[in-house]
C-alpha cells in the first residue's frame, strides 16, 4: 500500500523499513575488519582518517562511513557527529577505526578519551561498542583487546552525563515506585473490602 493509498483509507501511520541490505558482511573478530577494502583504503595513508563501522545486531554490516580525516598526527572529531552517525544508520553496535601514518600501533591519550566518551555517550542509545582499531601499513591494534575502555573512565563530561542518567534513572524508578504503591493500595482495598464481606 503506498502513501497515497494509505491517505484515502484515513491511515496516518509511517512503517519505517530497516535499510536495503546490500552489503552481507559480517563481522566475528578484529581480522575481519582489517580485511575490508575500506580499512585497506587508509593503512597507508599520509592524514589520520576515522572511520565508523555500523552493525546490526548480528553483526552484519550496515554501513562504512568515514567520519574524519585529520592530519598525520590527529583527527580531530566531534564525538556528537560519531553518535548522530550511528542512530542514522540504525547501527546497534559500532566498531571505530583510525589510522596511525607514524606506524605506531600505541593508543593517544585523545584515542582513549574519544574512545571511553563515544562508548558512554552510544550507551545512552542502546548501542553497542565493540572496538576500537587503530591500524597501520602493516599492523593493527584493538582496543579493546588492550583494556582500554576503562568502565571507571573518569572525565568532567562522562561525569556530568552519568549524573544526568542517573537522574533520570532516579526519577523512573521513583515513578515506578508510585505506580506500585498505587496498584499495591488498590489491591489492599479490595481486599479489605472482601473480608469485610466474609465477616
Amino acid at each position: 500500500m503506498n502513501r497515497l493509498e494509505r491517505k484515502k483509507m484515513g491511515l496516518s501511520i509511517e512503517i519505517q523499513k530497516k535499510p536495503n541490505k546490500t552489503d552481507t558482511r559480517k563481522i566475528k573478530k578484529p581480522t575481519d575488519v582489517i580485511e575490508l577494502n575500506e580499512i585497506k583504503e587508509i593503512q597507508n595513508a599520509m592524514q589520520e582518517h576515522l572511520l565508523l563501522i555500523g552493525l546490526d545486531s548480528a553483526n552484519n554490516i550496515r554501513t562504512i562511513n568515514l567520519i574524519g580525516v585529520g592530519k598525520s598526527n590527529l583527527v580531530n572529531i566531534d564525538s556528537k557527529y560519531i553518535v548522530r552517525t550511528a542512530l542514522v544508520t540504525a547501527s546497534e553496535r559500532v566498531i571505530l577505526v583510525h589510522n596511525h601514518p607514524s606506524n605506531s600501533l600505541e593508543p593517544s591519550k585523545q584515542d582513549k578519551y574519544v574512545t571511553n566518551v563515544v562508548s558512554k555517550l552510544l550507551k545512552v542509545f542502546n548501542i553497542e561498542m565493540l572496538d576500537h582499531i587503530i591500524v597501520t601499513e602493516d599492523n593493527y591494534i584493538s582496543m579493546m583487546c588492550l583494556k582500554t575502555f576503562e568502565n571507571k573512565y573518569v572525565d568532567e563530561r562522562i561525569n556530568f552525563l552519568d549524573n544526568v542518567l542517573l537522574s533520570e534513572e532516579n526519577n523512573r524508578l521513583k515513578k515506578e515506585n508510585e505506580r506500585l504503591n498505587a496498584q499495591l493500595q488498590k489491591y489492599k482495598k479490595i481486599e479489605n473490602e472482601l473480608e469485610e464481606e466474609l465477616e
